[in-house]
């Protein structure tokens, strides 16, 4: 179900630094990388696991304040000391960056803004499965217990993408949004000639995601499951109470 996390092999590069410690953490910082956990590492070092741009890899930075490591790192039978440490703790540090990425993308509300759960769904004007995932949601999002947050794109049809645009550029994008779906067949959504600059990048912005993440069809849906867990899942799903229910 989940094809997000994903783990980065990158090359060793040793880079010579005449800052501090701390200073070399905080450029490193400068450059995107995040650290999240302090790991083991070879004599005379310090190690850490961390991110950059929702990648996992470590960084081991010489305790005389000179140099430091950024990539995977291997002993001397050839075993990585850095695959371990992002198994055991990057998993979760990734994934909630990825939901915090998700809270900050252009998406459509759906439900009630307090319902006890949030799924994110990739969706395109011109896609009938979304249309029926819609459909198969309405129990759910109706009672307050499920809230759509629909991020749309456009990828189907040549139209979709000035679909989309109509629809972020209206005063209610909700409320538009909702009445399309509820006069599927009956009402269109009418092509944007000449997309804004703004929402065009909304747009381009939405579709990297959709790319970065793996989904390469529509609905596609990221959501917590009752432990907490980040789970997702691409096309139309056969059994929606395990989305909205478990």
């Amino acid at each position: 179900m989940n094809r997000i996390y994903r783990v980065l092999g990158a090359g060793m590069f040793l880079i010579m630094s005449m800052h501090t410690q701390a200073n070399i953490k905080q450029n490193i910082e400068k450059q995107g990388f995040v650290f999240v956990k302090q790991i083991p590492a070879p004599q005379g070092m310090t190690g850490w696991v961390g991110h950059e741009d929702q990648y996992s890899n470590t960084v081991f930075i010489s305790n005389d304040d000179k140099y430091y490591i950024k990539g995977e790192l291997f002993d001397a039978q050839g075993k990585s000391l850095s695959n371990e440490q992002i198994e055991k703790h990057m998993k979760k540090a990734v994934l909630d960056d990825v939901w915090k990425t998700l809270e900050k993308s252009t998406w459509i509300q759906d439900g009630k803004p307090d319902a006890p759960r949030v799924v994110y769904v990739f969706s395109d004007p011109n896609c009938p499965y979304c249309y029926k995932f819609w459909q198969a949601a309405r129990p759910w999002v109706e009672s307050g217990k499920v809230q759509l947050r629909h991020i749309q794109v456009g990828v189907i049809r040549e139209e979709s993408r000035g679909q989309v645009a109509t629809l972020l550029m209206s005063k209610n994008p909700a409320a538009v949004f909702n009445d399309i779906n509820k006069n599927k067949g009956k009402k269109q959504l009418k092509k944007m000639a000449k997309i804004p600059a703004e929402i065009a990048a909304k747009i381009d912005a939405n579709q990297a995601l959709m790319g970065k993440y793996g989904f390469f069809s529509t609905p596609s849906m990221a959501w917590k499951n009752n432990q907490g867990e980040f789970k997702s899942t691409q096309g139309l799903a056969m059994d929606v109470k395990e989305i909205f229910e478990q």
